[in-house]
């Protein structure tokens, strides 16, 4: 039986469980995949004991994901350029390989008229967290013109560019890195919009990380995209409906970055998408 599973911590929340275990059973594959929940200070213990299990692949999240990489043996080119790890290959040589499908996920969940749209524009993007480093290399790797970055915290965003103006040099990238902190935030000219901070997540789900009368600053076709998946439509997407805007929620993320990390696992492309994202929208509603 193939094994696999989800390290995380257990004061998070995952649906990454049902979602797999509805691919594995549509692909009538005789395998599991376990939750696995760890603080921080036990990741390499439990590590060891999933290697004395004989298990195939492990996805990771938060706050794992950059903690993990000391304790493998090799990461893909994409992992050592997004800094963090959310998939993990175990090799029948006992070798542990750490990737990242979290930056393609996104990218991903893009519908293709939208990116269409935003190619070749100005794009804005708020947050310089664990999630944004994928974000912002979907960003980079496609035809963006100017990135534009909003946080709360200057230090933090001084260090997230210059660690993305080192990724851009790798990626050749000719897209233009602009920060800012979050209350100067201007939309104008703003193609799609991403919340990559968890303000908004379930329980907080009365709060948004800007304001409707900043959302008014944007274009009449630009787009919203939260990467949260719980709820699913969070305020942020719910004023930027009222204002008539397309919105994208992180749903489709999760069952992208996961499919990919099942066709990794399985060495196929053969995830059933259909399959995963609605299971995760049955138990979203349930």
């Amino acid at each position: 039986m193939l094994k696999f599973g989800i390290i995380r911590s257990p004061q998070g929340y995952s649906l990454s469980t049902v979602m797999q275990t509805a691919a594995l059973q549509q692909l009538n594959i005789n395998g599991e995949y376990k939750s696995y929940e760890t603080n921080p200070e036990d990741l390499e213990k439990l590590f060891k004991k999933l290697k004395a299990l004989g298990i195939n692949g492990v996805n990771v999240t938060i706050p794992h994901k950059i903690s993990i990489i000391p304790l493998l043996d090799e990461l893909t080119k994409r992992a050592k350029l997004i800094g963090a790890v959310n998939t993990i290959i175990f090799k029948e040589d006992g070798k542990t390989i750490g990737d990242n499908t979290d930056s393609s996920g996104f990218w991903e969940g893009i519908p293709e008229n939208i990116k269409g749209n935003i190619l070749e524009k100005e794009v804005a993007m708020l947050g310089c967290g664990g999630a944004a480093c994928a974000v912002a290399i979907a960003f980079l790797s496609n035809k963006i013109k100017i990135l534009k970055i909003f946080a709360r915290d200057k230090n933090k965003l001084n260090d997230f560019k210059n660690s993305l103006e080192q990724k851009k040099e790798k990626l050749k990238s000719n897209t233009v890195i602009e920060t800012d902190l979050l209350s100067n935030l201007d939309l104008l000219n703003i193609s799609i919009l991403v919340n990559t901070t968890p303000v908004g997540m379930y329980p907080d789900i009365n709060s948004s990380p800007v304001s409707i009368d900043h959302l008014k600053q944007l274009p009449s076709n630009a787009v919203v995209y939260d990467i949260i998946y719980k709820p699913q439509e969070t305020k942020l997407l719910k004023d930027a409906r009222a204002l008539n805007k397309k919105t994208i929620n992180g749903v489709e993320m999760l069952v992208r970055q996961g499919a990919e990390s099942l066709n990794i696992w399985l060495n196929q492309n053969i995830a059933p998408l259909d399959v995963m994202r609605n299971a995760i929208l049955e138990a979203l509603v349930s």
